[in-house]
């Protein structure tokens, strides 16, 4: 039986909810150990106490994939039904602080935090399934809406405004490929696309073309997944046009309150406020965009990070315009989606979603990686199109020759393969740990590169942990500051030095997990957080699993052509067999 979108959408909603509610059963039957080591729990969570309208946690070592916007319940966790439900807020791995805020569809909550006391962090289900599956039913009555997601919509475009908007973009120092993008979003009577790969502007661009629709009188909704990534839009907004009204719709505590307020950005709750009918920006996530009155429109909405946006989340902000701008990049991080074997259509992000039937303005100048980092980048995610700024080609880390892994790091190779050929199953490799931390003791101790400047990324969190413990071992000066964390924590982060622990060493090991290592999003946002030079330590090994889906073949495939292309350094007698 053929399903049309919107049914599909509607059955993957229904199974998201059920496959939640299952893991959440799951979790409650674990202890608390186990948790930890799923990344689902944060034990020994001391509470220091509520600081700006955030709860505050004192946290030691925060293994866990919690994510800003997450809802997560403060406990004592055996008690999983007893307990604070709190939202996830920013991670400051420097000083181990950890806020969570308020969740604003939870009320009359009686439970109270003692500080000094420690608690158990878990995830708790969000439960909101039901407000999408009436934002899908709503969209699918609208023509216009029916036709830009099928793919039958035909953009037109107002040839003035383009010509205006040609001509502002140029003067504010924006490149030809800004400029271009720009000037379509601005000049849209319906839709527009903007792919902004790593360090290429995109949140720059959005910010100039918000600031130019204001300025003629327009009202702009700004929508994303996070309260982080809304945040950061409204930020870049506010430099973009210092007097512009700006409102951000939030709870009563809201993270990232103080720097927006420091920015002038009015906090206003979504059922009580009352905006001007011309040249202001409102912003919020989906669900607060949704609890906005029905007689709230505006002329644009616009979307950041749309490449994480599911479609179903994506819609409240659509109904609120008639014509709609999307930002983001589907070659970085999709979506998080709980149902396994999800339909594909039905769980691909917004921006996936829309650029497959509509195609995107593709910012092809990148200001962070230099030449040798950005022609790897380019080559394996995006057909050769990227190419570095002239600011940013001729970068290279700082070196100084006579170390003993001077091959490995040699700044004229930006992209180099450490090979280290164990057979290590599961989730951990004490080979390739050993094979980084000697890595960071050289670029900090013998090449002078700030620990703030090296990023440590692996693919799962107990390999995170096992990183941290040899580096530790290793005693450098500084390296509180030092990053050794997923892919999902780095992103939207920059470092000089990127290096990259694939993990996985038995090719029929990753085949059972669907190959998670070699998603090529996930090495496409690590080695694109590297301005001059990134390591990838891996196992041959680990490039021979072969995914049963066609998904995972194709990643496979794409990481083996990747692999193929890097300088390589083999390294494996002096790791394999090596023990903590």
């Amino acid at each position: 039986m053929h399903l049309s979108l919107e049914q599909r959408l509607l059955r993957f909603l229904v199974r998201e909810e059920r496959d939640e509610q299952r893991v959440h059963r799951e979790l409650r039957a674990q202890p608390i150990e186990l948790r930890v080591l799923e990344g689902e729990c944060i034990q020994g969570a001391r509470f220091r106490g509520e600081h700006g309208g955030s709860f505050v946690f004192e946290v030691a070592d925060n293994g866990s994939k919690f994510r800003p916007g997450d809802p997560l319940q403060v406990g004592d966790g055996i008690d999983l039904d007893d307990g604070l439900p709190l939202v996830c807020g920013d991670y400051d791995a420097r000083t181990g602080e950890l806020r969570l805020e308020r969740d604003p569809f939870v009320r009359d909550v009686d439970a109270v935090l003692e500080p000094g006391a420690v608690y158990v962090i878990d995830r708790r289900p969000l439960g909101l399934q039901g407000r999408l599956r009436d934002a899908v039913r709503a969209a699918f009555a609208e023509p216009t809406l029916i036709a830009v997601l099928d793919g039958t919509h035909r953009a037109r475009r107002d040839e003035a405004r383009h010509a205006r908007a040609v001509q502002r973009l140029t003067q504010v120092g924006l490149n030809p490929a800004q400029v271009a993008a720009g000037a379509a979003a601005i000049a849209t009577e319906s839709l527009a696309l903007v792919q902004g790969p790593p360090g290429t502007g995109k949140t720059r661009l959005l910010a100039e073309v918000v600031a130019a629709l204001c300025g003629a009188g327009c009202r702009i909704a700004v929508c994303a997944y996070t309260h982080r990534a809304v945040d950061n839009a409204l930020l870049a907004i506010r430099r973009a046009a210092p007097d512009l009204p700006i409102v951000k719709l939030s709870s009563s505590s809201s993270e990232g309150r103080d720097e927006l307020q420091a920015a002038h950005v009015q906090l206003a709750d979504a059922r009580r406020v009352r905006l001007p009918d011309r040249g202001v920006v409102v912003g919020g996530t989906c669900f607060q965009l949704a609890k906005l009155g029905d007689a709230v429109r505006c002329h644009y909405t616009v979307f950041d990070e749309a490449g994480q946006l599911p479609i179903p989340h994506a819609l409240p902000g659509m109904l609120r315009a008639s014509r709609w701008l999307f930002f983001g990049d589907h070659h970085q991080l999709p979506p998080v989606v709980t149902t396994a074997h999800a339909d594909r259509e039905a769980a691909a992000s917004i921006f996936a979603h829309l650029h497959e039937r509509h195609g995107s303005h593709l910012l092809d100048t990148t200001y962070r990686m230099n030449d040798g980092v950005c022609e790897v980048v380019s080559r394996t995610f995006y057909g050769a199109r990227l190419r570095p700024a002239e600011t940013a080609a001729g970068r290279r880390m700082p070196f100084v020759a006579g170390g003993r892994l001077d091959e490995v790091l040699d700044p004229a190779l930006g992209v180099v393969w450490l090979r280290v050929d164990h057979h290590q199953p599961g989730q951990r490799s004490v080979e390739e740990a050993n094979a980084v931390a000697d890595l960071v003791e050289d670029l900090v101790r013998r090449h002078q590169v700030p620990p703030a400047e090296i990023a440590v990324i692996a693919p799962f969190r107990a390999q995170v942990r096992l990183l941290r413990s040899v580096i530790q071992q290793k005693q450098l000066p500084g390296t509180d500051a030092l990053v050794v964390d997923t892919v999902e924590r780095i992103q939207g982060q920059e470092r000089e030095v990127v290096l990259v622990s694939l993990t996985a060493g038995d090719p029929h090991e990753s085949r059972g997990r669907g190959a998670f290592h070699l998603s090529t999003n996930r090495l496409n946002v690590a080695l694109s957080r590297a301005r001059t030079k990134a390591v990838l330590v891996a196992s041959a090994h680990a490039f021979r699993a072969l995914p049963h889906d066609v998904d995972g073949l194709r990643m496979a495939s794409c990481c083996k052509e990747l692999r193929d292309r890097l300088a390589t350094v083999d390294l494996s007698r002096l790791y394999v067999g090596t023990g903590p």
